[in-house]
């Protein structure tokens, strides 16, 4: 298959798709369109999990649909975040929060990268119980901003906590699961090393 078609497979078009929608949803918060927003951001989760299943249901897999999945998935989440915190609709120390784990995530994928080279970073189970609340979090804050009739604030600040809770639990499991790595990488390096 040539490398244009890998590239560019149905599911990479999808997650390409949803880097095209953070503009987007980001100028419609701006504008005070809260109801389009809705319907953006409600696409965009729905193309995260669309995405890896076109993908595993094709057999077209591709490193490039593994690799850019979760960076399309951190920058609309980081966009998400920071646009709704500017509009008061999440508060600043709930978007610090996330951010600060989602850099610290890639800082450490990087850094095991560089030294025990290239090796996919796949999420926990945690860690997309984590994206999955978190999303909830950002779509529950722009329907509260769409229609403030009908969503309850107690709901959103229920969720609120529960994305703090969840951003905190995975961050201190990823490091685990870090750490683990390391001690692995390290005693193999040390056997080749002795053998």
């Amino acid at each position: 298959m040539p490398m244009t078609r890998r590239v560019l497979s149905p599911a990479n078009q999808i997650t390409i798709l949803r880097l095209v929608f953070v503009p987007v949803f980001v100028m419609l918060v701006l504008a005070g369109k809260f109801r389009l927003a809705f319907g953006v951001i409600v696409v965009a989760a729905l193309s995260d999990a669309l995405d890896g299943t076109v993908a595993r249901l094709t057999g077209n897999v591709t490193p490039v649909g593994v690799a850019l999945d979760p960076i399309a998935d951190k920058i609309l989440m980081s966009a998400a975040f920071i646009i709704l915190a500017y509009r008061n609709a999440l508060p600043w120390w709930l978007t610090i929060m996330v951010l600060s784990r989602d850099g610290g995530i890639l800082l450490t994928a990087l850094l095991i990268s560089l030294v025990a080279g290239y090796r996919p970073f796949h999420p926990t189970l945690l860690g997309k119980a984590s994206t999955a609340v978190q999303i909830t979090t950002v779509i529950v804050a722009v329907a509260r901003l769409g229609w403030p009739a009908w969503v309850a604030e107690k709901w959103l600040e229920a969720l609120v906590d529960l994305a703090a809770f969840f951003t905190v639990a995975s961050a201190a499991h990823y490091l685990w699961v870090v750490r683990r790595r390391y001690a692995e990488h390290a005693a193999s390096a040390s056997e080749k090393l002795s053998g």
